[in-house]
């Protein structure tokens, strides 16, 4: 299997619904993704995916969502606003835009979004494909 992936940043806010100290008062972080496709096989020319619309496709949502309240998207209405939930939305996110960018993910069998919160915590989520 190969992995090819790209970094980037988003700078959001959010507030936990809950007991949770100073967490539970809005405030900001400065997100670090790393986003991540899976392949069996290279193409004929030998790449994994266009890491071209990937960049673009992260530049189009990340203009949408920097300096955004993460607790006023639909996403979040029954969820947590927990960085394992931004990385789920944050996924929905970027496939919605590569397929309205007509990324051909035929060979993609599995893609991931990490989301940095800090230098030593992260969470992911994970989605299969038919590939």
């Amino acid at each position: 299997m190969y992995r090819v992936g790209i970094k980037g940043s988003l700078p959001v806010r959010h507030y936990l619904r809950g007991d949770f100290g100073p967490e539970s008062a809005p405030h900001g972080h400065e997100y670090v993704i790393e986003w991540s496709f899976t392949v069996s096989e290279l193409d004929q020319r030998g790449f994994a995916v266009d890491i071209a619309a990937m960049e673009k496709a992260r530049d189009l949502v990340v203009g949408r969502c920097a300096g955004m309240t993460l607790n006023d998207h639909p996403f979040f209405s029954e969820r947590q606003t927990s960085i394992e939930n931004a990385a789920r939305f944050l996924l929905n996110e970027l496939d919605a835009e590569l397929d309205r960018l007509g990324f051909d993910r035929r060979r993609v069998t599995a893609a991931e979004l990490a989301v940095w919160e800090s230098p030593t915590a992260w969470a992911s989520w994970r989605e299969s494909y038919g590939g």
